[in-house]
């Protein structure tokens, strides 16, 4: 009740949830609905495909689409399960910095610098302690993963390019 007597309505704004990962140095949000979970490297194994329940789930090569440097594997290490509709895929990322639930005004669109295709990679940046964190596009991180009979992986159809360089489409310079 309000100091006028009146009953107070709390606002509840909608709030999203993050995975916050790190990869090349560089921290990166997940939306975390399309997480479906996370491994170390030990329970990963070697394969290119991993396979929880008989559910394949391709590598993607986030790092490479990125053009970041690869991390070696370490105690940190995590492989993260994403799916959207019916496409699946595996990321090997350095850290997994947490779980991060965030009200839908505290996302921040994309500076201006981001006019090219990177609008496509990314839905905006959140902060994140005192950085930020680029929010990945669920859609292009899973973009060109097809699971065929053995499971296997293919690029992506757009690799992401600095500002000012020319786009490479299907993987030909």
């Amino acid at each position: 009740m309000s100091l006028r007597g009146r009953h107070a309505r709390a606002s509840v704004a909608p709030t999203v949830r993050f995975l916050i990962i790190s990869l090349g140095g560089v921290s990166f949000a997940l939306h975390a609905d399309r997480v479906q979970g996370l491994l170390t490297v030990d329970e990963a194994g070697l394969e290119s495909v991993i396979r929880v329940q008989g559910v394949p789930y391709p590598k993607i090569d986030l790092a490479s689409r990125l053009r970041l440097a690869p991390g070696s594997d370490g105690p940190e290490t995590r492989f993260v399960l994403l799916a959207k509709g019916g496409q699946r895929g595996h990321l090997r990322v350095d850290v997994v910095i947490g779980l991060r639930e965030v009200e839908a005004s505290e996302v921040r669109p994309l500076s201006r610098q981001f006019q090219g295709d990177e609008q496509r990679w990314y839905q905006g940046l959140i902060l994140v302690e005192e950085s930020v964190a680029l929010i990945l596009n669920p859609a292009w991180v899973l973009e060109g993963v097809e699971s065929g009979p053995a499971g296997g992986s293919v690029g992506p159809r757009l690799e992401p390019r600095l500002i000012g360089q020319p786009a490479v489409a299907g993987g030909m310079a």
